[in-house]
């Protein structure tokens, strides 16, 4: 039998509170107590579910409540997987306020969190109410007094899989469905395709899979929480078009008339072999099976290059047709102005400050394997770079520093002087590069993406021979990359003292014609067209 969160909960002692009167609720005092009252839900997250698995159809519900601010407004199906056929699902959550509109024994409080029960317990208890009883610890006595859980736990994959063959049995294909999901959140190629194809069409059902739900998305965009795994699948499996830049979930069935545009999260030129084409994922034989899985299902890859098509090929494992639009999240390249504006904004930057963007990748975790990234420590000299740029470009600068969104955590307790700026959360990457004057970057391949309107890029990496040797296998050869490499912040501010433009301009426009790359910032709007047509009036 399947442990569940439950369970683990138990394993950890976390069901006991050290108070016997709270220790000692049942489910059968729950079910007493709550007859003929109102029942609020205190915590919209995984446990909640259980309260719906436990009583399905007969499960009662007046409010939920949340102390988390980003879930205010929004519906309890959007983040409690279980509500979805619920038919009380469509109650807002609300913040503790809402508690002040019950007199005392109006109504019966069930606290589903498993960590903070004994906060919000203290919290009911400021506002007067005494009536609650704590989710975790009636199961766990249910469980102590039956010797086995309640309710038998399947294996998340395996439940997956059977909702989702439920829903291809139960609800069609929807035509008019596009589903986006990317690395980020609202972000990369599907947020450009997206906002060009609002432009053109506005009968569409647009549904963005996000983990932020308060994320600005175009108005008539629709948001679902990817971590409702009922609310994803449901949307999922009715959309007539999918537009992702992840693989499909091993769950998710590809049914007959959906087509599957994989976008991929990188521009039309790429440094490092991915996917199939990489030794680094034969250590991980379930990430090998599933992108196989995926270049079955794919109908079309987005690409950008001849060079960015013979790749995809290769990392997909893809027979079929692609589709040559461009890159659409490189269309913001062209838009400098405008990027600028929002990111300075943003950042509250005096609009005469020059902006460098250093944006190193992600090393692999030595001790916990190549499944797991950590972050290299940041080598920039900021002061010394700083000085180098005053001479050579002039001006007054700052220093943007971004690092991968899986390791953008490390920047938070890391020391850095007033001028440099910790941009490692802004959603998209994308505006900062259009918006700083100067990249610095060093295995990442946002690197040619300024380089697609010639602005500056200059390449600083301390380890280049460990990581060819060890973390990616590369697609080009790191000397004939068109940008100049140093492996010292001395030899990096020597490059950035003698950079020649008109040099540097002619070399990345060899580099680019080389490798078939044709940037023009149209890219959204002819992946935006394709869809429109393909999915007709």
């Amino acid at each position: 039998m399947e442990m569940d969160f439950i369970d683990r909960a138990i394993q950890n002692g976390l069901h006991i509170s050290g108070k016997t009167e709270l220790d000692s609720q049942t489910w059968e005092e729950f079910e007493k107590k709550s007859a003929g009252k109102k029942v609020l839900l205190f915590g919209a997250g995984a446990c909640a579910d259980f309260y719906f698995m436990r009583y399905k159809e007969k499960a009662v519900l007046n409010g939920v409540i949340d102390n988390d601010c980003k879930k205010h407004g929004f519906y309890a199906d959007d983040f409690i997987s279980e509500a979805f056929y619920i038919k009380d699902r469509r109650i807002k959550i609300t913040g503790s306020s809402f508690l002040g509109q019950y007199h005392a024994g109006e109504a019966v409080v069930l606290i589903s969190s498993t960590k903070f029960y004994k906060e919000i317990s203290e919290q009911l208890e400021s506002l007067g109410i005494l009536d609650y009883f704590v989710l975790l610890i009636m199961e766990a006595n249910e469980r102590k007094s039956k010797g086995w859980p309640y309710l038998e736990s399947a294996d998340d994959s395996l439940k997956k899989t059977i909702f989702a063959e439920e829903c291809c049995r139960r609800h069609p294909v929807e035509k008019k469905k596009v589903f986006f999901r990317a690395y980020g959140d609202y972000t990369d190629h599907g947020k450009y395709i997206t906002e060009a194809l609002v432009k053109i069409r506005k009968d569409l059902d647009i549904v963005w899979a996000l983990d932020d739900m308060t994320t600005e998305v175009p108005e008539g965009v629709r948001k679902v929480n990817k971590g409702n795994w009922k609310k994803f699948i449901y949307e999922m499996e009715t959309a007539g078009m999918w537009v992702l830049d992840l693989a499909v979930p091993s769950y998710v069935v590809k049914r007959e008339g959906q087509i599957y545009l994989q976008t991929k999260h990188w521009a039309s030129i790429t440094l490092k072999k991915f996917y199939l084409d990489a030794s680094t994922f034969e250590e991980v034989p379930e990430l090998v099976e599933n992108w196989k899985r995926d270049g079955k299902m794919i109908d079309h890859v987005i690409t950008g290059s001849d060079f960015d098509e013979e790749s995809c090929r290769r990392g997909f494992g893809f027979q079929g047709e692609v589709l040559p639009c461009g890159s659409p999240r490189s269309d913001a390249m062209f838009h400098e102005e405008e990027n600028r504006k929002k990111v300075y904004g943003h950042y509250k930057i005096d609009g005469k400050i020059k902006t460098l963007l250093y944006a190193p990748t992600y090393r692999f975790d030595k001790k916990k394997g190549k499944s797991f990234h950590s972050a290299k420590e940041v080598e920039l000299d900021f002061g010394q770079i700083k000085k180098a740029l005053e001479e050579r470009f002039l001006g007054e600068w700052n220093i943007l520093l971004r690092l991968h969104p899986s390791v953008a955590q490390a920047c938070k307790n890391m020391e850095k002087p007033d001028f440099v700026i910790d941009v490692s959360d802004y959603k998209d990457s994308q505006e900062l590069a259009s918006a700083a004057d100067i990249m610095i970057s060093d295995f990442s391949s946002i690197m040619f993406e300024p380089a697609f309107v010639k602005k500056p890029v200059f390449l600083f990496a301390t380890d280049i021979q460990d990581y060819i040797a060890n973390e990616y296998d590369l697609l080009i050869k790191y000397e004939e990359l068109p940008f100049a490499a140093a492996e010292s912040n001395e030899e990096l501010a020597w490059n950035i003292r003698n950079f020649n433009k008109e040099a540097y301009v002619e070399q990345v426009g060899q580099f680019l014609e080389g490798y078939g790359v044709h940037e023009d910032g149209h890219a959204s709007e002819r992946v935006a067209e394709y869809i429109s047509k393909t999915i007709g009036e």
